[in-house]
């Protein structure tokens, strides 16, 4: 897909205060934070909706949850009975 702003990020056609990447996933720093740590992940691969997601993402759905763990734990986010 070429013309979404998720896509121009990962492609890095889009500036993006961007805090981690990998070959799965870029994580970056929302425009408009609600939070004092409010950090985007997205997959590298477009995938427009949880509807769309394939049995062959099982390893970028994973690599989300083990980064937003990751990251939680970094920032001081990660509080113990609060899902991050």
């Amino acid at each position: 897909m070429t013309d979404c702003l998720f896509c121009g990020i990962v492609a890095e056609k889009i500036k993006a205060n961007v805090v981690f990447k990998n070959d799965y996933v870029v994580v970056f720093k929302d425009i408009n934070p609600k939070a004092p740590v409010h950090l985007l992940i997205i997959p590298r691969k477009h995938i427009a909706g949880v509807l769309d997601i394939e049995p062959e993402d099982d390893a970028i759905i994973g690599e989300i949850f083990q980064v937003a763990a990751q990251l939680a734990r970094e920032h001081d986010a990660a509080v113990a009975g609060v899902d991050v």
